[in-house]
């Protein structure tokens, strides 16, 4: 488990640290070369500016900002292999749609779709990375603590993914004048996985699906199961302790078992020597009394003993 716990420290340090120099360079980015070039527009002037001038606006330095954005485009691909290697299947398609949605953004050379859209994803990832580094270093006992940390969580997803995101990009892009179909298909698919991968989803499946605390990585915790990332060697290790609990508790089975099958075969001994002793009190009894011969006595004992 500290071999985990490294393992994915480490990886969150390197996502916050990329996803903070990128979601930087992309806001000053934005603040000296699109806002300029959107204010020489000839359709920013009006009251409600359309789509296609705002969210759709082609930059006319594209090609200066493209190794940067293939750079960003490839810290998604990059993702995607190592939740797959995570069999973390969901969230590596996720990545893998985001993925193929920035590329067509950047064919289609919509350079403030694409600097707005990562900026405000961004800033998402790195307050997530961040919850999960804080609940990676809570010790278990302060649940109240992760249901802190949860409620940040679900406030944050839900501001961006319910509030932000479908209506100032997926919303215009689905009808746009210049309809794209590809961009429309990966972005709808993205958008689709980050609903099915939300922390309120994995709520209820927890509640659904986790019904010991060796079925969950929060060990019974709900708050602590959803900010946790599961990975191989973390179900490898939940097997393991799985069958070992099996074991034991087949061991203390066997354990029981055996003294009352001793007991009980010891007990039924003494009864046995007991009716036998009583027996043979009674016979020698009656001999005395002269009700009885040997031959009877010595045939009593015989059946007795049988």
């Amino acid at each position: 488990m500290k071999y985990y716990k490294r393992r994915q420290f480490a990886r969150s340090i390197w996502n916050i640290s990329f996803l903070a120099a990128a979601t930087v360079f992309l806001y000053f980015y934005n603040e000296f070369m699109i806002i300029p070039s959107l204010e020489l527009g000839t359709n920013t002037g009006r009251l409600f500016p359309t789509y296609e001038h705002i969210i759709f606006f082609k930059g006319q330095s594209c090609d200066h900002i493209k190794p940067y954005t293939l750079l960003i485009i490839t810290f998604y691909l990059h993702g995607a292999i190592l939740d797959s290697r995570e069999a973390d299947y969901t969230e590596g398609a996720s990545k893998i749609c985001f993925f193929m949605a920035m590329i067509s953004v950047n064919g289609f050379r919509y350079e403030n779709y694409f600097v707005g859209f990562n900026i405000i994803l961004g800033v998402y990832l790195i307050l997530a990375e961040f919850l999960f580094l804080l609940a990676l270093q809570t010790t278990k006992h302060k649940n109240l603590v992760y249901q802190v940390y949860l409620g940040l969580k679900i406030a944050s997803w839900a501001h961006v993914f319910i509030s932000l995101i479908p209506f100032k990009y997926l919303v215009p892009t689905l009808f746009a004048k210049n309809f794209k179909l590809s961009l429309n298909v990966a972005i709808w698919l993205w958008y689709g996985l980050s609903i099915w991968n939300s922390p309120i989803l994995q709520f209820f499946n927890h509640q659904i699906y986790h019904a010991t605390p060796m079925d969950c990585l929060g060990e019974g915790s709900a708050a602590k199961c959803i900010l946790l990332r599961d990975s191989a060697e973390h179900r490898h290790y939940k097997t393991l302790r799985k069958a070992y609990f099996e074991v034991k508790l087949a061991h203390d089975k066997i354990m029981n078992v055996l003294p009352a099958t001793s007991n009980a075969s010891a007990a039924t001994k003494t009864f046995k020597t007991l009716r036998a002793f009583m027996t043979l009190k009674r016979k020698v009894k009656r001999i005395r009394e002269g009700k009885a011969d040997s031959s009877d006595f010595s045939n009593d004992l015989d059946e007795e003993d049988d």
